[in-house]
Order: C-alpha cells, then structure tokens, then sequence
C-alpha cells in the first residue's frame, strides 16, 4: 500500500484531475441542469455516467504508465510478483475512487429520493472501464491507446450509441432493482477483462 501511495503521489498535479471532475464539475453540472425543474434525475444519471466513469481509469492508466511507459521500462526490472502486482493495484484503485464517488452521491442522496440504484451502476461501470484500461494497457505494452479507447468508448456510447448492446451505460431513472438487470453481465466481463490481463501481467513479469 505504501508503494501505491508514492506512485500516486508522484503524479503531482494530475492525481487531482478525478476529484476535481467529482467534487466540482459533476456536481455543478447536476445543479445547473436541475435548476428550476425541481430535480430532474434522468439528467444526474446521464452527467454521472457521461463524467464519472471514464476518469475512473485516470489514475489507474498513470500508474500502469510507469511500468510499461518508463524510458526502458525500468519498473519491470524490480517489479515483484507479491508486491507489486498491477492487478491488486487496479482493484485497490477501484475501491479507492468507489470511495470519492460515494461522496458525491451522498450529496446527491439530498437533493433526490432515489441514488443508490444508480451508485451501483456506477461503480460497476467503472469497473468495466479500469478492466478495459488494465487488459489493453498489458496486451499493448502502452497506455495512451487505452486512454483513447476509453474516452472514445465513453463518449461514442454514451452520447451516441447508448442504446447499443455493446454499450454499458443506460438512460433512464434507476429508481429500482429491475434497471440493474444489465449490469450482473457488465460485471462479469470486467471480471474476464481482469482475468485476461493478470495472466499477460505475469508472462511479462514471469522472471522477476
């Protein structure tokens, strides 16, 4: 965990990229786009998963960057299996930002009946997306094309293509179990993702 913590204290500036996205852009945007409807909570979801799940892989992608981006890679050479395993950290990463974006909702808890559907949709989303980001980042060996996919992934089914079977982002109020009906499966691709990608992490790292 420490070493986690250094990594994600040497990214400076750009560690604060997805707070400032929760805790400023996201909620100002819900409020500017709520004003005088008396709440309009299609229009949070939509902000939420257009905002909060792509910037779930930001620092994610910048700590892979050290390790397959570095000049030589010279992460890799003191890279240990029990310490440092990128999965473990992908995951820790996840349950780190859950715990930013559960701070958002209990603001929005507030100013709407109905959150917590919508939490979980969230962070499963976000899910997907750190699993997308880790599997294409060790298949390639590089993270910008990730950071991409991801943003273009975000952006093209979620503004566009949202009603796509390969689209994991939905429109509607999330007031109940029935709209999670899709997500038990977007899980378990992040889950395969995740597999996929701790098996390609330890081929590149099988003699350290």
């Amino acid at each position: 965990m420490r070493r986690l913590y250094l990594e994600l204290k040497n990214q400076r500036l750009y560690f604060f990229v997805p707070p400032v996205i929760l805790f400023i852009l996201v909620p100002l945007t819900v409020l500017a786009s709520t004003k005088g409807d008396g709440g309009n909570f299609p229009e949070c979801a939509t902000i939420s998963q257009l905002f909060i799940p792509s910037f779930a892989v930001w620092w994610p992608l910048f700590i892979l960057k050290e390790y397959l981006n570095a000049p030589g890679k010279e992460l890799l050479f003191v890279y240990k299996s029990g310490r440092d395993s990128l999965f473990f950290k992908m995951i820790g990463l996840w349950a780190f930002f859950v715990l930013h974006v559960l701070m958002v909702f209990v603001y929005f808890s507030f100013l709407f009946d109905f959150v917590w559907f919508l939490f979980i949709v969230i962070i499963i989303q976000s899910l997907f997306l750190i699993a997308l980001g880790y599997f294409l980042s060790l298949l390639f060996q590089n993270t910008f094309i990730p950071l991409i996919i991801n943003f273009a992934y975000s952006s093209v089914f979620m503004l566009v293509l949202f009603y796509s079977p390969l689209s994991i982002f939905e429109i509607g109020s999330f007031n109940n179990a029935g709209s999670l009906s899709k997500f038990p499966v977007v899980a378990i691709i992040a889950f395969i993702l995740f597999y996929g990608g701790h098996q390609i992490e330890k081929h590149l790292y099988a003699d350290n």
